[in-house]
């Protein structure tokens, strides 16, 4: 039977919110996924990048997962849950305990740990087939080369990983066009059944041209409907007015490019209240240059008017 591929649309990373003691405020991270599950985001992922995975506990990711699941039962709207690590039993000892909190699909990042030196290219193919073949969930390749090493599965791996019936698609969170339009116009690939996601909202546009089915992207944690916006335009043949759009939107997404997920937390605070502390855990426990704030807060002011008209 084949595997049900994620819908297209957009997918918000949510972050992860902290109490002063560092404890996980469970209060905070309940009322952003309402305010996301109301403006009909097509999903979320729990435990990625922006959720700060590396730095919480696997029991403290499933408890996430679990109180998200329990208040928002709703099967049409995805949960994605990063797995982490690099050892394959534990890997998939981790997707087990997600599949047992109704994930819908596992995220897997490409590992980095050894680098492009000793990490080949029919490696990482065999990490994924490996993975894939015994995972309780479809599996999503997590292509982030800035946080693993710069190694980037190349398109000949990325066919080989399509015919996988239990790899169901891909996040591209990097600004290599050539592979997002090699991947997604490639006929092997195309009659896979294989969604390419993009990871970065910044060029959704573009993406889309390439034809990018959808993406999970910071910024959406913020201003939903916007992100949705543009994809719905453009889905809709409205070309131009999703790349105007696209404009104010990639403005403000500069914002999130130098902030990262500290940016979205002290936004999602100065819009909505959320959060009683806004960095995370050490290392990453320093407030944000407010400098950098305000050089965008003209453009992010402009874009919340228009979010909260939509």
């Amino acid at each position: 039977m084949t595997v049900q591929l994620p819908p297209k649309g957009i997918y918000s990373p949510i972050p992860t919110f902290f109490k002063k003691d560092y404890s996980i405020d469970y209060e905070s991270i309940l009322k952003h996924v309402r305010y996301l599950y109301q403006a009909k985001v097509t999903g979320i992922l729990i435990g990625g990048s922006t959720g700060e995975a590396i730095n919480l506990t696997r029991e403290e990711r499933h408890e996430i997962i679990r109180r998200v699941r329990s208040e928002f039962p709703d099967p049409s709207f995805k949960v994605m849950g990063g797995a982490i690590g690099s050892c394959i039993p534990d890997l998939l000892d981790d997707i087990q305990g997600l599949k047992s909190l109704k994930v819908d699909y596992a995220v897997v990042l490409v590992p980095g740990y050894y680098g492009p030196g000793l990490t080949k290219q029919q490696g990482l193919v065999n990490f994924f087939q490996t993975v894939a073949d015994s995972s309780k969930l479809p599996l999503l390749i997590y292509n982030y080369p800035g946080v693993q090493n710069n190694i980037d599965l190349t398109i000949e791996s990325y066919i080989k990983l399509a015919k996988h019936p239990n790899i169901v698609g891909c996040k591209l969170t990097h600004y290599n066009f050539t592979l997002y339009t090699l991947i997604c116009q490639n006929e092997e690939i195309k009659s896979a059944n294989f969604r390419p996601l993009a990871g970065v909202g910044q060029v959704l546009v573009p993406a889309l041209a390439t034809g990018i089915e959808g993406c999970i992207d910071g910024l959406s944690n913020v201003f939903p409907k916007s992100m949705l916006k543009v994809f719905n335009d453009y889905g809709k043949g409205d070309t131009v007015q999703a790349a105007k759009f696209q404009e104010l939107v990639t403005t403000v997404n500069e914002m999130t490019a130098v902030l990262n997920l500290l940016g979205l937390k002290f936004a999602l605070n100065h819009i909505l209240g959320i959060g009683e502390v806004l960095h995370g855990r050490p290392p990453i426990d320093q407030d944000i240059d407010e400098s950098v704030w305000e050089k965008y807060l003209p453009a992010f002011e402009k874009l919340w008017a228009i979010e909260k008209g939509l």
